[in-house]
């Protein structure tokens, strides 16, 4: 999986229909660095995700 940083946040690359950022030219990378944000669209999974898998009890 590929990541990018854009304004101090963590995206993934391609980047998912739900979240509005869109790559530019940062530099792609396949490590998460330290000290920036997650994006919570692009980072966490969510229903309706190929490998959304739900936390059972």
């Amino acid at each position: 999986m590929l990541y990018f940083v854009q304004e101090n946040k963590l995206h993934r690359f391609p980047t998912p229909k739900r979240c509005g950022c869109k790559h530019k030219n940062e530099p792609l990378r396949d490590t998460i660095p330290h000290g920036v944000e997650q994006c919570a669209f692009c980072i966490n999974y969510w229903p309706g995700d190929d490998c959304y898998q739900p936390i059972s009890d």
